[in-house]
């Protein structure tokens, strides 16, 4: 071939080539080939499966997700709920207790009594009138208007509750919270929040109610910033009827679900449940017969959830896809590969003409051979390339490590606030609140988590009774919160190398040796003159010379400063060796609530 002659052949080598020829030449399985496909393909099902996988475990976890924001919702909204209550039913008794002994000639008649009932009413904006209806049911006075207008309530099923409670000679005078009605002299859509008033030898003399608007609760629950847009439902126990459904355009509420029928029936205290369609978490509040219910539709939970994975499903998408490519063209290399050993199988045993014309075949189709593994082989190595940067990329798609420690001390912080509210609701002056009794409660829940964490600790507390205002409460809470965390977080640190929620800079270590009852943290709040201050102080490593908190970029300081400046408080930091103190000086505004007990 190509010019050259070779030398003529044997009768005996010719003999050989052919039977070669005939019988089964050992030319190389597609093997490699194959195991190419085969691994490809191994590796699209493996990427399909965990795909399906982590798709239906993050379905599962955002569904759980919204249970857990519904459960929140609702724990909040009862608390919201029961305080509206209490209110109201503190209006009814006032109401009882201002008629109570006057005959019901004089209540009618008194201009004075209304007067004074209705600048009650006007504090509680949820509250549309105050009512006292006499034994027979007729109306005697109310806030709505003076006089009362004829009406007659004895047919409604408040006034039948009491007395029929006075005719089974029930002496607990439990308060009764009516089904929604449209009023007769209001004209409006509301709900009665009453009770029975009492002749002094115990006779019936008739029913004390308020009416409650559900347009000023509606409101209320429209402007809570809840996700995926639910419906929230306030519903009577027993009966179950609807007092407020927000959002529901109709003038008549519609009726709560079998599922949340179904749930609070099981769990009258409070749950949640899911359906196919919807997420319903309910709770009651506090000691009253009523509920509140929190509903969420899953389509809305999935869609957010979809738009989430989404990024994640185009990636494996294209892992899928480029292996897929990877194992079509292994098998396709090994279906040519075997196309290509039968063709020369075939030319093979047709090679009777010469060895010069066989070998010279032979060759060219080894050579060809040789190129196409060539191919292969680069092909190959991109696309491993391909799947080894689409690896690369998933594999950055991590979450941030220090989330749950942000989330936890962002928990603290909400709690303290949390526990200003709901000492608030307890004081009866609602302008002041007895910030000792704050101070107190939450020293002693830091002291238990912290020694449910580990290590002797205990708070001293010197304390004196003091008041401040309101407004004021929960930035001196907030404060109070941070001092105390930052000592039981590093105070008695060995080897603190950062100061969380007070200093960027480095601390040096405990002494060798130190007991471990030293671990002692002291909070002071005290009237200096015109000044109150609060104190927090420890008996630990202190802090370096050359700390300046004026300057810290931590999230503590800042905090700390920041509210100090809200309430137009002085900040002192001082080493007292061993150990820091803290000293919130506040002016003589913060003293005015403060008496002695």
């Amino acid at each position: 071939m190509n010019g050259l002659a070779l030398p003529p052949l044997s009768d005996e080598s010719t003999g050989s080539e052919r039977t070669a020829a005939d019988g089964a030449l050992p030319f190389r399985k597609p093997r490699l080939e194959a195991a190419i496909g085969w691994l490809a393909a191994c590796g699209f099902l493996f990427l399909a499966v965990v795909t399906v996988v982590v798709g239906v475990q993050s379905r599962e976890r955002a569904i759980d997700g919204a249970q857990e924001r519904a459960r929140a919702a609702v724990r909040v909204l009862a608390e919201h709920a029961a305080r509206l209550f209490d209110a109201a039913d503190l209006l009814v008794e006032y109401a009882a207790q201002e008629s109570a002994g006057r005959p019901w000639t004089d209540v009618a008649g008194s201009r004075a009594l209304w007067d004074k009932l209705n600048a009650q009413r006007a504090r509680l904006p949820f509250l549309d009138a105050i009512w006292l209806n006499d034994a027979t049911g007729l109306l005697r006075l109310t806030t709505a208007a003076f006089p009362a207008p004829y009406s007659d309530a004895s047919d409604r099923e408040i006034f039948l509750f009491h007395q029929r409670n006075a005719q089974q000679g029930r002496l607990v005078d439990q308060p009764h919270v009516g089904p929604r009605i449209i009023g007769r002299v209001t004209n409006k859509a509301t709900f009665l929040l009453s009770r029975r008033l009492s002749e002094p030898d115990g006779g019936f003399r008739g029913i004390a109610s308020v009416t409650i608007d559900p347009s000023y609760l509606s409101g209320f629950y429209k402007e809570l910033d809840l996700p995926h847009e639910p419906v929230t439902i306030l519903v009577r126990a027993g009966s179950l009827d609807v007092l407020v459904r927000e959002p529901d355009s109709s003038a008549e509420p519609t009726p709560l679900s079998d599922t949340a029928r179904r749930a609070i029936e099981l769990e009258p205290d409070g749950g949640v449940v899911r359906d196919a369609a919807t997420i319903v978490a309910h709770r009651r509040v506090d000691s009253w017969p009523v509920h509140v219910v929190v509903r969420l539709d899953l389509a809305p939970i999935l869609a957010s959830w979809q738009r989430l994975i989404a990024p994640y499903a185009g990636l494996a998408a294209a892992a899928a896809m480029a292996l897929a490519a990877l194992s079509v063209f292994g098998f396709r290399q090994a279906g040519a590969a075997r196309q290509v050993q039968r063709e020369l199988e075939r030319r093979v045993r047709d090679r009777t003409a010469s060895l010069e014309r066989t070998i010279g075949e032979r060759d060219a189709v080894l050579a060809q051979k040789d190129l196409l593994m060539r191919e292969a082989n680069h092909r190959i190595k991109n696309s491993l390339q391909v799947v080894s940067s689409l690896l690369s990329l998933q594999g950055q798609a991590v979450g941030d490590a220090q989330l749950s420690e942000h989330l936890l001390e962002a928990g603290r912080r909400v709690q303290a606030i949390a526990d200003i509210h709901r000492l608030l609701y307890r004081v009866d002056d609602v302008h002041f609140i007895p910030f000792h009794d704050y101070l107190t409660e939450l020293c002693r829940d830091l002291e238990r988590s912290a020694r449910s964490e580990g290590g002797n600790w205990r708070l001293e507390l010197v304390v004196e009774p003091v008041e401040v205002p309101t407004d004021h409460a929960v930035q001196l809470g907030l404060l109070a919160n941070e001092l105390v965390m930052n000592a039981i977080k590093h105070a008695y640190r060995p080897l603190a190398s950062t100061m969380v929620g007070v200093a960027a800079g480095s601390q040096a270590g405990a002494p060798d040796g130190a007991p471990e009852d030293t671990n002692v943290i002291v909070v002071g709040l005290r009237r200096d003159g015109e000044t109150l201050q609060m104190i927090v102080g420890d008996r630990g490593v202190g802090l370096p010379p050359d700390f300046d908190w004026r300057r810290s970029r931590s999230l503590g300081m800042r905090l700390i400063h920041t509210l100090s400046k809200q309430l137009d408080a002085i900040l002192s930091i001082e080493n007292t060796d061993p150990g820091v103190r803290f000293t919130i000086s506040l002016p003589h505004r913060f003293a005015v609530g403060g008496s002695p007990e």
